[in-house]
């Protein structure tokens, strides 16, 4: 019968993540996860690109603006 132990390999030791433990003398096949970075924190998304546009022209602003609206008054309109 298989069964399978969760724990962590630190150093050649295996730690068991809980106090269940496999029976002593058992044959045994360990399968290494891969080690993910945790990803770091981020801001919220809408705050990643905040800025971007700092550069645009001002006619560029507007037309971004402008097209900002007609997709809002699309949405709010009757249908």
């Amino acid at each position: 019968m298989l069964q399978t132990f969760e724990g962590t390999l630190n150093n050649g030791h295996i730690f068991f993540n809980d106090a269940t433990q496999p029976p002593r003398n058992a044959k045994v096949m360990i399968t290494v996860l891969q080690v993910e970075d945790e990803a770091p924190k981020t801001e919220k998304p809408s705050l990643l690109f905040r800025g971007a546009l700092k550069n645009l022209s001002q006619e560029k602003k507007d037309q971004n603006n402008k097209e900002i609206q007609d997709l809002r008054s699309e949405w709010q309109r009757d249908i």
